[in-house]
């Protein structure tokens, strides 16, 4: 076990060449504007392992790659030539053979994320940029927006119209151009609509008086055409609202009209025209001002933001659709890999030779100088950090394939922060 032998000899403790050969890296590495970090495609790569800066990468592959392949691949032939000596089925070097299916998942699930980010990127920073604008406008707002349901708008606007109708049926059956249930029905429904529309356009733009003409609030954006649209539908609503009077106000006189000349003709008092035409528009001034305080509470005074919280809402739901899709892919490939590693553990299990519990000390032999190479590794990342200052706390480490664990990938790769990337566990793999 030469090769072996070699690999666990080679020093890296405090002061020797290696270590300081690495460490003398970390000045210059920490003035980078940028720093690319070995990618997930190679997690498990026994050549070149994933999550090493420029520095760490360029160090462990003059001084420690080759040596170590080369205790690997003569562990793996070992086990092979075990099992094959007595016969039995082919032996395996088990984490050489575990990472082999642990690599081949992480590609697979990197070009799911590649497939995935090429599909729907632009939905997913659609949706960012979308959050970004809501939580701004909260902050400036200091409160939550009103949220109007639709549904619930709709029915209270609608029961307007049904007030309308039994307050004015009768009196639309009283005029002479009217000569049927039929054409009432219609006259009194189409005043209930102008009533309740005249009533939402009102009622809306009282609420967001302040957003259409408030200097402050509309000097942000194209102040003039809001404006312009909030007297346009003031304007709408008045006429609405003067025609349904008129038309209310015309009925009634009808209506009245033959009480009067009934009156007349008996001897007795006429109730008064004029008193009963304005009773019956207050009636209709009381329908509207309860459809316009429904329209006012109902509304958010910015429009903008209520625009994008329904947006927000609209697109998070179509958000936790696209997670639950990429879960799925996710515990599939996860599965996947599970079935693979028992197979491994299985198989190593039944293709024991004789000489499997020497062989088993030698890997060991190179699992634990793994650790002593991850923990020099671990010790210039602190380094490096720490030269870096407040600069680690930025994005600037990039990470190749890094996003194939995200649930909502934009790129193939991650852009890390110091903490996020000290979050993450360097190790070595077997795969060659």
């Amino acid at each position: 076990m030469k090769a072996v032998v070699d690999y666990v000899n080679l020093s890296v403790s405090d002061g020797s060449p290696l270590l300081s050969a690495l460490l003398g890296s970390v000045a210059n590495e920490a003035k980078a504007e940028t720093i690319g970090l070995t990618g997930a495609g190679n997690l498990y790569n026994a050549r070149q392992p994933g999550l090493l800066t420029q520095g760490m990468a360029a160090w462990f592959g003059k001084n420690i790659a080759a040596s170590r392949v080369a205790a690997i691949s003569e562990m793996k032939n070992a086990f092979e030539a075990d099992s094959r000596d007595t016969g039995a089925a082919a032996g395996i070097y088990l984490e050489n053979v575990r990472d082999a299916a642990r690599q081949k998942t992480i590609n697979a699930s990197i070009d799911k994320a590649t497939a995935f980010s090429d599909k729907h990127k632009t939905e997913v920073i659609d949706q960012d940029q979308t959050l970004e604008s809501y939580k701004n406008l909260r902050a400036k707002m200091g409160r939550e927006p009103v949220r109007t349901r639709k549904w619930l708008y709709v029915m209270a606007l609608l029961l307007i119209v049904l007030l309308e109708a039994f307050i004015n049926f009768e009196s639309f059956m009283k005029v002479p151009y009217i000569t049927s249930p039929f054409l009432a029905t219609g006259a009194t429904m189409a005043v209930g609509l102008g009533v309740g529309f005249s009533a939402h356009f009102h009622g809306v733009v009282f609420r967001q008086w302040s957003f259409h003409f408030r200097p402050q609030e509309s000097a942000e954006m194209a102040v003039e055409n809001r404006r312009n649209d909030a007297l346009r539908r003031l304007a709408i609503g008045t006429v609405l609202l003067s025609i349904a009077l008129l038309m209310v106000g015309g009925a009634r006189y009808y209506y009245l009209r033959q009480y009067i000349v009934e009156a007349s003709i008996l001897g007795v008092a006429a109730p008064s025209l004029f008193g009963g035409i304005v009773f019956m528009l207050l009636g209709n001034v009381v329908a509207y001002i309860v459809g316009l305080l429904v329209a006012y509470t109902m509304h958010d005074p910015n429009p903008i933001f209520a625009e994008q919280d329904q947006k927000l809402r609209k697109m998070s739901k179509r958000m936790e659709e696209l997670k639950k899709e990429r879960g799925l892919v996710q515990q599939d490939l996860a599965h996947g890999l599970s079935a693979d590693v028992k197979a491994a553990v299985n198989q190593d299990a039944t293709a024991r030779g004789p000489r499997h519990g020497e062989l088993r000390e030698w890997a060991n032999q190179i699992v634990n100088k793994d650790q002593e190479i991850v923990g020099v590794l671990i010790e210039y990342r602190h380094a490096l950090l720490q030269a870096m200052g407040p600069r680690s706390k930025a994005r600037i480490f990039r990470y190749p394939g890094g996003s194939h664990e995200m649930l909502l990938p934009i790129a193939d790769h991650a852009m890390l922060t110091g903490d996020e990337y000290a979050s993450l566990q360097i190790a070595l793999g077997y795969d060659i």
